[in-house]
């Protein structure tokens, strides 16, 4: 409320396909991190999640595309992660700092960063999350001594200690995967005027702007009774101008076909 406070909320999930909604779901948590999974269970269990899933940079996240990839082998995902289009800026790729602009040697693993610096593979190491999710990373320590025995003073940090990275391989595995998949569909642009119209539709049209009742039962039952509307709008209109064309049609029972089949899909 731009005063120190919150305003309370719930965190809308829907799913569309031609700014039709298949699905919803309404949830407390406050990021699309941590919405993704518990949605496709529940789109999966209805029969409705379709063989591309589409979602904005929100929804990047390493648990997120290992549960995809384990879980929905089937689907394809198109996700982008939250610095994918920074990676692609020139600021980005020239930037010394960033392990992925750095020289990499797969057969003996080591990085070589823009000072000359090698970095060498040295142990594993894991973190956990607060969620409890697992994360695994290979440690690089800098090679401190030159050929001479000399200190590399482009190994050590401003206190005298050796530099060392850590690479997360599964993260940059998903990354790599991401980037590929994008690449090579034309879904993804699709995204922006097919869900984000029916949020704009159920503001625009139906004045949908806040809940009026109190609970997450009753919400989410006022927000699905708003998006059947929606789709009942938008099936309406759809009627009407095949009724126009009927009209025109002098072979009448062959556009009957067509309009049953149309409503099929």
């Amino acid at each position: 409320m731009r005063n120190g406070q919150t305003k309370p909320a719930y965190n809308l999930q829907i799913m569309t396909s031609s700014q039709f909604t298949l699905g919803y779901d309404l949830m407390q948590n406050p990021t699309d991190t941590r919405t993704l999974i518990p949605f496709l269970k529940q789109l999966a269990q209805n029969e409705v999640l379709g063989r591309e899933i589409v979602a904005d940079a929100g929804y990047g996240s390493e648990r997120n595309y290992k549960y995809l990839e384990d879980e929905l082998p089937d689907c394809t995902a198109l996700i982008p992660y939250s610095t994918m289009i920074k990676e692609n800026s020139r600021k980005w790729r020239s930037d010394d700092r960033k392990v992925m602009n750095w020289e990499y040697h797969e057969d003996d693993d080591y990085y070589v960063n823009p000072a000359g610096v090698r970095f060498n593979f040295k142990r594993y190491a894991y973190r956990n999350d607060k969620y409890k999710f697992h994360r695994d990373f290979k440690v690089y320590q800098a090679e401190k001594y030159d050929e001479n025995h000399q200190v590399i003073p482009q190994a050590l940090t401003p206190r005298g200690n050796t530099k060392y990275i850590m690479v997360n391989p599964q993260w940059e595995y998903f990354k790599a995967k991401a980037r590929k998949s994008l690449s090579k569909s034309t879904t993804y642009s699709r995204r922006k005027y097919d869900v984000e119209t029916v949020f704009g539709n159920l503001k625009a049209y139906l004045g949908f702007k806040r809940f009026t009742v109190r609970g997450l039962k009753k919400a989410k039952s006022q927000i699905g009774i708003a998006l059947m509307a929606l789709n009942m709008k938008k099936i309406a209109g759809r009627l009407s101008i095949f009724s126009i064309n009927f009209k025109k049609r002098k072979n009448r029972s062959e556009f009957q076909m067509k309009f049953r089949t149309v409503l099929l899909i």
